[in-house]
């Protein structure tokens, strides 16, 4: 059985997809017909449901793109007198760029793109091209995150020496070593998946396609990306983004006990402590967010360490593919919602960015 699906695997890979919904099904069922152990999913449901997943994952993935210019163009108007101001930026930078090669790597799955004659094969491109690099920018996005959140942290704990212990310089810097971790080792793959010209018979012609080497190499360094993306990296920034939200509640519920203290003097800095509240509330959002974005994808890295069939080689194969692409649009959610968290609790950001719309 196994064989036989690296076969297709490897079909799939080199010589793009079959061009009609009727050939891949059939494909599909002359794989389980061969095979010893049946899947749950149909070959019909499985590939409503890729489709619609699919669909999906470009309707996101264009909401992402679009949210995070603006978010983009709003904070370049307001400046960034304030050190936050630079981290949200990067964090709209990093979630434009997740959105735009997820949305690649979904063109590439649509029906008519792989159906159309183009000289290149789209079946070939979306692990190298989109897989690994959103991953990077995911990670990179989650970081940030946290670093947000504890830079808030900081402001909670440290009021008075906060200014001399996150500046402009200090961020830049942190920014640039979080990208580095995140987002460079991703471009690794490329040294695996070379261009090279190959004949298609379903096109009976020879066109370009990204093709895996088949080499111990790139079986090593496929499953160190794996294990760096998905596991490392992914479970490192939840857990740090929990503990940094668990402490910054912890301090404003301190900060709290002290300001019935303070009662004898409500007017006193009134609206820097309002402004004080919106940037937290912005940050608290921020976090709970991508916590409940993350979950899912958490949830179907370690279910295949308690069961094995739930993997892409047994019988549990279409589930936890099926699975796995609903996290990741559950995951690239995180990358769309930005611009409603921002709208939501900064007024100066909602008057800049409806600005835009008026002349």
């Amino acid at each position: 059985m196994n064989a036989i699906v690296l076969a297709s695997t490897v079909h799939f890979q080199r010589f793009g997809n079959p061009t009609t919904q009727t050939t891949r099904v059939t494909i599909e069922r002359a794989v389980e017909e061969n095979s010893a152990i049946r899947p749950i999913l149909s070959a019909e449901v499985h590939l409503v449901l890729v489709t619609f997943l699919t669909a999906a994952c470009l309707f996101v993935g264009t909401m992402g793109i679009v949210s995070n210019v603006l978010v983009i163009l709003t904070y370049s108007k307001l400046g960034f007198s304030e050190t936050i101001n630079i981290s949200y930026l990067v964090l709209a930078i990093s979630d434009l760029c997740s959105s735009v090669i997820r949305c690649w790597g979904a063109i590439c799955f649509v029906f008519i793109v792989t159906e159309a004659n183009v000289p290149f094969d789209p079946s070939s491109l979306p692990v190298p091209t989109s897989f690994y690099p959103a991953q990077g920018f995911e990670k990179t996005t989650a970081f940030v995150t946290a670093f947000i959140a504890f830079e808030r942290c900081l402001c909670v704990q440290f009021p008075l020496h906060v200014k001399t212990i996150v500046t402009k310089r200090k961020t830049v810097y942190s920014i640039v070593i979080i990208f580095l971790l995140g987002f460079l080792p991703s471009n690794l793959i490329h040294m695996v998946y070379p261009l090279k010209w190959v004949f298609s018979p379903s096109k009976n012609r020879t066109i370009l396609a990204m093709v895996p080497l088949e080499t111990p190499v790139r079986y090593i360094l496929q499953r160190a990306l794996l294990a760096y993306y998905g596991t490392v990296l992914h479970f490192t920034a939840l857990i740090a983004v929990w503990i940094c939200t668990i402490f910054l509640a912890v301090g404003l519920k301190k900060k709290a006990s002290i300001r019935k203290e303070n009662l004898m003097h409500p007017n006193n800095g009134t609206s820097d402590k309002q402004k004080e509240r919106r940037v937290i509330k912005t940050v608290f959002l921020l976090a709970i967010t991508y916590l409940a974005c993350s979950i899912p994808a958490a949830a179907t890295m370690l279910v295949p360490q308690f069961e094995p069939e739930f993997s892409t080689t047994r019988g549990l194969a279409r589930i936890s593919r099926v699975c796995h692409m609903l996290s990741l649009l559950i995951t690239q959610l995180n990358s769309s919602t930005n611009l409603f968290i921002f709208l939501h609790t900064g007024s100066k950001f909602r008057r800049t960015c409806f600005a835009l719309f008026i002349k």
